[in-house]
């Protein structure tokens, strides 16, 4: 394999797919996979954090890929709320989780913690 087809590959995998997912999320949470499953702990205690905040109205969780890959959509009472959650997120993402996580706002704050394996 060429560096190049690595490089390709790394950077195709850390592009989430977001077919399915509904254009009304105030926040998306994107877990991809660099062929090896997606960063199952991480998307748990994801999950856990947003069925306990009193600001998400609803979560839906909309699966893409082959290895576990999902998006979760979150849908926030207020856009302080997606705000205030992708601070809270992005803060409890691990240094080197096992695949890419991807946050994203309506508003559009971005961001993408990824470190892919040598």
């Amino acid at each position: 394999m060429t560096m190049t087809s690595i490089l390709l590959a790394a950077l195709a995998a850390t592009t989430p797919i977001q077919s399915g997912v509904p254009d009304n999320c105030s926040l998306t949470v994107a877990f991809g996979s660099y062929a090896m499953g997606i960063d199952q702990p991480t998307l748990a205690r994801t999950e856990r954090l947003l069925r306990r905040d009193a600001g998400v109205r609803r979560t839906t969780s909309h699966r893409w890929g082959r290895e576990g890959e999902v998006t979760l959509c979150v849908i926030t009472k207020r856009a302080s709320d997606a705000r205030r959650l992708f601070q809270r997120i992005k803060t409890t993402l691990p240094r080197n989780p096992r695949g890419p996580v991807t946050l994203e706002t309506k508003s559009g704050l971005k961001f993408t913690m990824s470190n892919p394996p040598r």
